[in-house]
C-alpha cells in the first residue's frame, strides 16, 4: 500500500501539531510522502492502531474507504467509489466516526486539485487547459481500471 502524500498546508498542519521529520524523500515527481516505519506501516500509526494525526489528517486518509474513480471536468463533478476490500482500508484512519459527505467531498477536491497540478506541470502547461483536465481525467480512471484489474 502507498503511503499517502501531503501537500504543503497538510505537511504544517500537521507540524503543528508537534510532529518533525515524518517526510519520506521526494520522489521523481517531487510529491513529498508520508515515510513509512521499518514494518512498512504509516509513520503515525499508533501502537494501538490509531492514527497519530486524525484531526489533521491528509486529504487522501480522509477520503478512506472511498477512490476517486472518474472526475467529468466538464461538469466539475467527481465520482466515488467504496475500495474492495475494505480490510486494505488504513485502520488508522477507519475510526467509529463517518465524516460528513462535505467533508468526504471536500478531501475528494482537494485530491483532483493535487492531480490537476501534478498533470499541468507534467505536460508544461497552465492548470486550466481543457488539455490538462482532459490528461487528469484520464489519469483518473486509468488508475480506477488498474485498481480494479488487481482486485480479480
Amino acid at each position: 500500500m502507498q503511503p499517502p502524500d501531503v501537500n504543503k498546508a497538510e505537511q504544517k498542519l500537521i507540524q503543528s501539531k508537534g510532529f518533525k521529520d515524518f517526510l519520506a524523500c521526494p520522489d521523481e515527481t517531487g510529491i513529498d510522502w508520508i515515510r513509512r516505519k521499518n514494518d512498512e506501516s504509516c509513520f503515525f500509526l499508533t501502537k494501538n492502531n490509531k492514527c497519530a494525526i486524525y484531526d489533521v489528517r491528509p486529504a487522501i486518509c480522509k477520503l478512506e474507504p472511498f477512490t476517486i474513480v472518474d472526475y467529468d471536468y466538464e461538469k466539475n463533478l467527481i465520482e466515488l467509489d467504496l475500495n474492495f476490500p475494505f480490510s486494505s482500508c488504513c485502520v488508522g484512519t477507519c475510526e467509529e466516526e463517518a465524516l460528513s459527505v462535505e467533508e468526504i467531498a471536500k478531501a475528494a477536491q482537494l485530491l483532483v486539485q493535487k492531480i490537476l497540478e501534478l498533470t499541468a506541470k507534467d505536460m508544461e502547461i497552465p492548470m486550466t487547459d481543457k488539455r490538462v483536465q482532459s490528461e487528469t481525467r484520464s489519469r483518473l480512471l486509468r488508475r480506477s481500471i488498474e485498481s480494479a484489474d488487481l482486485q480479480i
